[in-house]
């Protein structure tokens, strides 16, 4: 079998990836099941909250338009097919990056996204990193020897991960908040680019 199930039903081919089974409401609900740092951190933490972090970045860091932000909590939306896969073991497997950058053309192409990950390639990264420093410094254990991707990168000092409200909120509060986020971004997008397009 060639083939994964997703939660609204779709099969998604691992093979050839289709534009029309890429569904948002999956993307969501699938993020929001998938724990960062192979589960590592003090408590669950999902691949849907770390994108909304990297939005919530992008929002009070860098001027981005809303094509940007849609790509910035849309960046990891591929792992929702191929798991949020550590970087040390993504090195130890033959083939993975040119696996995953097929499904990301799939997403970015069923979210006509492929624009904005090239203009703002570079921002969203940033922020990544920025949130991936935040989240090393609240979530996982401290000491340990120095992430090279992290020289030169300060967390932020605004939000608190451990906070019990946050820490509290289910799978199912972050699935719906991603989705919520996705929608209003999409149809902000659509307003922009009709307004454009009139005469």
């Amino acid at each position: 079998m060639t083939w994964i199930m997703t939660a609204s039903g779709q099969q998604m081919d691992m093979r050839f990836p289709r534009q029309g089974a890429v569904l948002a409401a999956d993307i969501a609900h699938h993020l929001a099941q998938i724990n960062r740092f192979n589960g590592a951190a003090a408590r669950p933490y999902s691949v849907a909250e770390h994108s909304l972090l990297v939005l919530e970045i992008v929002e009070r860091m860098f001027q981005l338009d809303v094509h940007g932000r849609l790509y910035a909590l849309m960046h990891d939306a591929h792992e929702a097919y191929t798991q949020d896969v550590t970087s040390p073991a993504k090195a130890q497997i033959d083939g993975w990056h040119a696996f995953e950058a097929k499904h990301q053309r799939t997403v970015r192409s069923a979210f006509a996204l492929h624009s904005a990950a090239f203009v703002h390639a570079e921002a969203v990264h940033q922020a990544d990193l920025i949130a991936l420093a935040t989240e090393r410094a609240q979530l996982l254990p401290p000491g340990g020897p120095q992430w090279e991707v992290l020289q030169g990168v300060e967390p932020v000092g605004w939000i608190d991960l451990m906070d019990r409200g946050r820490a509290s909120l289910s799978w199912m509060d972050w699935r719906q908040a991603w989705l919520d986020h996705y929608e209003g971004l999409d149809h902000a997008r659509n307003a922009t680019v009709f307004a454009v397009a009139q005469p």
